[in-house]
C-alpha cells in the first residue's frame, strides 16, 4: 500500500507540474518594447518534410498578433507585395539595409520572420504523435538589429496519452499552442 501511494504521488507530481520545456528566448535589453506599434509579419521559411509548414505556422502567429492587439499588423498581402520587389528566395538572406528599406515602405518599426524547423506526425501503434518546431524574430527596422528572438518546440503527446496509448493532439492543436508560447514571450 504505501508504494502504491508513492507511486500516486509521483505520477500526480508529473502530471500537474507538467513535463513541458520552457521556450528559449531572447529580449534586447536596451530596447523600449513600448515603441513598437506597428510590425509586420514575413512568410516564414520551411525547413521541415510538411510543405505547407511555413505558410500554416505564418497565418497561425498573424492571427495570434491580431487578437492579442498588441500591434498594428500590416496586412500580408501588402507585406507579400513589398517582399516581391526585393526577389528574395530565402528571408533569412535579408540584408540590414533591406529591412530598413521594408520598414520605411510599409511603415513598421519592426519585421517578424522564422523558420519552422519540423512539423511532423509520428505513429506508434494505434496513436499519432504531432511536433511543432519553430524560431521566430522580430527585426527592429530603424537599425535592422534583432531585438527578440524565441524558439520552442511542442509535441502533441501529452503525460496522459503515454500512459495509457491514447491519440494526442492533432497537428493544429499543437501548432497553435507552439504559437501561442513563443508570442506570449514577446507580448506578456
Amino acid at each position: 500500500m504505501r508504494y502504491a501511494k508513492a507511486i500516486f504521488c509521483v505520477l500526480l507530481i508529473m502530471a500537474v507540474g507538467g513535463c513541458g520545456v520552457k521556450p528559449t528566448v531572447f529580449l534586447h535589453p536596451d530596447y523600449n518594447f513600448r515603441f513598437l506599434e506597428r510590425v509586420a509579419v514575413v512568410p516564414f521559411e520551411n525547413l521541415s518534410t510538411d510543405q505547407g509548414a511555413g505558410a500554416r505556422i505564418t497565418q497561425v502567429i498573424i492571427t495570434e498578433l491580431f487578437s492579442s492587439r498588441a500591434f498594428d499588423i500590416v496586412e500580408p498581402g501588402e507585406t507579400s507585395r513589398v517582399l516581391e520587389s526585393y526577389s528574395i528566395i530565402r528571408t533569412s538572406a535579408l540584408t540590414k539595409e533591406q529591412i530598413i528599406s521594408i520598414g520605411k515602405q510599409l511603415n513598421v518599426q519592426g519585421l517578424i520572420l522564422g523558420t519552422v524547423t519540423e512539423s511532423s506526425s509520428q505513429r506508434s501503434g494505434s496513436s499519432t504523435s504531432n511536433t511543432v518546431t519553430i524560431m521566430a524574430r522580430m527585426i527592429e527596422t530603424e537599425t535592422g538589429s534583432t531585438i527578440w528572438s524565441a524558439s520552442h518546440s511542442v509535441n502533441g503527446r501529452g503525460f496522459w496519452s503515454s500512459i495509457f496509448g491514447t491519440d494526442s493532439k492533432s497537428q493544429s492543436e499543437v501548432t497553435r499552442k507552439c504559437v501561442k508560447r513563443v508570442i506570449g514571450t514577446l507580448i506578456d
